[in-house]
C-alpha cells in the first residue's frame, strides 16, 4: 500500500477529529445559528446599566458589537445553561473611568469570553448601532443625561422592620411631618447612579472615612467599630493607618477629636459619649493614634463605637489602604480610602447627607438604610426616628447628590424635609352618656402616627369600687391619619364614669376624656 497516496485523506480526517476534540472543549459544538438581539430599542441613562437581551441558539457563544462614531466595543459570551438568551449588561459609568475595557458583564450563569473596546471616552451621550456576529445592526441603543426628580416622603409604622420589601411596597405617601418614632422613608427618583453608587460597597461602610476623601486636602476623619461578642471593655482606643504604601495621612499631630462615644442603637448618633473622659492622646509619624480614657469603656456587640478626629490631611494618592482599629486587646483590621472612589457616603460622588435644624447630630457617616429599585430608576433612604429626642418641631432633611469633579456625569441633587412631631392622638367622642350593654360607643379622631399603625381605645374604670378594671378595643391608623372605634361592651355597670384614652405599644398618645355609662331607664 502507497501510504503516500493516502496522506490528504488522512490529513482530512485528523483536521475533523481535531475540530471536534476542540469544539468539545467546552462541552458544547457551535452550531453556527446567528444570534440576535431581542429589542429593536435600548433607551438608557448615562451612568446606568444598560442591559442587552441577545437570543442564540441553545449553548452557542455570541460577539456583540456596540458602536457609534470615535467608540466601540464587541463583547463575546456563551448561553452556559442552554436556555437560548444571554443578557449583556454594561454599567455606562465603568465604560468612562475604570480603563479599557471595564463595564461589561453578563447576567449569571452565562459566561463572558472576551471584550475589547475602542476608544477613550467609553459609553457616552448618543446613539449606538448595535449588532450580533457581524450581521447588519439589528438594534440601537439611546443613551441620555438622566434628571433627578424632586424627592417624596413616606413613612412607616414604628412597629415596622426596615426591610426592602417593607421600604419599597408598604411605606405610605406622607405629608411633611413625621411621627418621632415611625420610620422615615425619603423616596428619590435618580436617573444615571444605578452605575455610579457603590451600593454593595459603599466607602461609608470603612472602619475609616475621611469626610472629605480629595487626596492632598486637610479634613476630618471618622472612626465607627463595632463591639464583639457580649461586651468589649477598654481604657485604650488605638487607630494605626497602614504604612506599607508609603502613603499616611500626615499631620496627626495637630488632630482634634470632635466625637467620642457609643451609639447604641444603631442610627449614627452617639448615645453615651466618652469624649470628656479623654485624658491622653498619643500620634506618631508612623500613622497611630492612641487614646487613653479615665474610665473603662463597654461596648455590647450590637453597638458602635464612633470617633470624630479633624485637622488631618489625606495621602497624596488615590487608593485604598489597610487600616487597623482597636479596643484594648480586640483588634480590627478594615480599610480607608481616598479619591473619586470614595467621594460621597455611597462612592463615586454619590452622597446621602442627613441633618436636622439645629445640628449635625449624626457622627456616622451612613446613619440609615438604602434600598435600590434599577428598573424604575429609585433609591429609597430610610431612617429609625426613635432615637431622634428633643429636636420635635424640628426639620429633618435627607438629600441626595452626586458630584463630580471632572468628567461627563453632571452634578445633580435632590432633597426631602420633614418636621419631626410628638406623636399624638385627638379624639371626638360621639356620646358622651353611653349606654354601655346596648350601643356603640362611637369614637373618632386624627394623628400624627403613620398609617397601618395600631392603637388602641383604652377604656379604664373611674372608680376602685368594687375593683379597677381596664379594657382595650384594637383599631387602625387609615391612609389619611384617622381611626375610628365603635365600642360595645356589657361587662361595664350602669351609673358610673369611664375614661377613654389612645394607646399605642409604647404608651397613651391622647388625653383621657371622661363618659358617663348609664342604663336604659336612665336614658328613657
Amino acid at each position: 500500500m502507497n501510504w503516500i497516496s493516502q496522506i490528504p485523506s488522512i490529513l482530512f480526517t485528523f483536521l475533523i477529529v481535531t475540530s471536534l476534540a476542540v469544539g468539545g472543549a467546552t462541552g458544547h459544538v457551535q452550531s453556527g445559528a446567528q444570534g440576535t438581539v431581542a429589542d429593536s430599542e435600548i433607551f438608557e441613562e448615562v451612568g446606568d446599566i444598560v442591559k442587552i437581551p441577545v437570543r442564540v441558539s441553545p449553548h452557542d457563544t455570541a460577539t456583540v458589537n456596540i458602536s457609534r462614531k470615535q467608540y466601540s466595543a464587541e463583547v463575546t459570551a456563551t448561553d452556559q445553561d442552554g436556555d437560548g438568551q444571554i443578557q449583556i449588561r454594561i454599567n455606562t459609568f465603568e465604560t468612562q473611568t475604570s480603563g479599557n475595557p471595564s463595564g461589561y458583564s453578563v447576567s449569571s450563569p452565562d459566561h463572558l469570553r472576551e471584550v475589547s473596546q475602542r476608544g477613550d471616552n467609553g459609553l457616552t451621550e448618543g446613539e449606538y448601532d448595535i449588532a450580533v456576529d457581524g450581521n447588519a445592526p439589528d438594534s440601537t441603543l439611546s443613551l441620555s443625561s438622566g434628571v433627578f426628580q424632586p424627592g417624596q416622603l413616606h413613612t412607616l409604622p414604628a412597629s415596622e422592620k426596615i426591610t426592602k420589601t417593607n421600604v419599597i411596597r408598604n411605606g405610605s405617601p406622607t405629608p411633611s411631618q413625621i411621627a418621632r418614632g415611625d420610620i422615615l422613608i425619603a423616596e428619590f427618583e435618580a436617573e444615571g447612579i444605578m452605575g455610579v453608587g457603590r451600593f454593595d460597597d459603599p466607602p461609608g461602610n470603612n472602619g475609616i472615612v475621611a469626610v472629605d476623601s480629595t487626596v492632598g486636602t486637610k479634613t476630618a476623619h471618622t472612626v465607627q467599630v463595632q463591639g464583639e461578642g457580649a461586651n468589649t471593655s477598654f481604657r485604650e482606643m488605638r487607630i494605626s493607618y497602614d504604612n506599607a504604601a508609603n502613603e499616611l495621612p500626615s499631620d496627626l499631630v495637630k488632630l482634634n477629636i470632635t466625637h467620642a462615644g457609643v451609639d447604641s442603637d444603631q442610627d449614627g448618633q452617639i448615645d453615651r459619649s466618652f469624649i470628656s473622659s479623654i485624658v491622653n492622646v498619643n500620634t506618631n509619624s508612623e500613622g497611630i493614634i492612641k487614646i487613653t480614657t479615665t474610665d473603662q469603656q463597654t461596648v455590647s456587640g450590637s453597638e458602635t463605637v464612633l470617633l470624630r478626629y479633624e485637622n488631618v490631611t489625606n495621602p497624596s494618592r488615590p487608593g485604598a489602604y489597610p487600616a487597623t482599629i482597636s479596643l484594648g486587646p480586640n483588634r480590627i483590621d478594615t480599610t480607608v480610602e481616598y479619591g473619586p472612589a470614595a467621594t460621597g457616603n455611597l462612592g463615586n460622588g454619590l452622597n446621602v447627607k442627613a441633618s436636622t435644624t439645629s445640628s449635625n447630630r449624626f457622627v456616622a457617616p451612613l446613619p440609615f438604610k438604602y434600598f435600590t429599585s434599577p428598573d424604575d430608576d429609585r433609591l429609597y433612604v430610610a431612617m429609625d426616628t426613635s432615637g431622634l429626642n428633643n429636636v420635635t418641631r424640628e426639620s429633618i432633611s435627607l438629600r441626595l447628590s452626586q458630584s463630580r469633579k471632572e468628567g461627563p456625569i453632571a452634578a445633580k441633587k435632590s432633597a426631602t424635609n420633614a418636621t419631626l412631631v410628638e406623636p399624638t392622638a385627638n379624639m371626638a367622642i360621639a356620646n358622651d352618656q353611653w349606654q354601655a350593654g346596648s350601643e356603640p360607643l362611637e369614637i373618632t379622631g386624627t394623628t400624627t402616627l403613620a398609617p397601618n399603625t395600631d392603637i388602641w381605645i383604652r377604656v379604664r374604670s373611674g372608680t376602685d369600687v368594687p375593683s379597677p378594671w381596664i379594657y382595650h378595643y384594637p383599631t387602625s391608623i387609615q391612609s389619611n391619619r384617622t381611626f375610628e372605634a365603635d365600642i360595645t361592651e356589657d361587662r361595664i355597670e350602669a351609673n358610673e364614669p369611664v375614661y377613654v384614652s389612645t394607646v399605642t405599644r409604647t404608651g397613651p398618645v391622647g388625653p383621657e376624656e371622661i363618659v358617663n355609662v348609664t342604663n336604659r331607664t336612665e336614658q328613657n
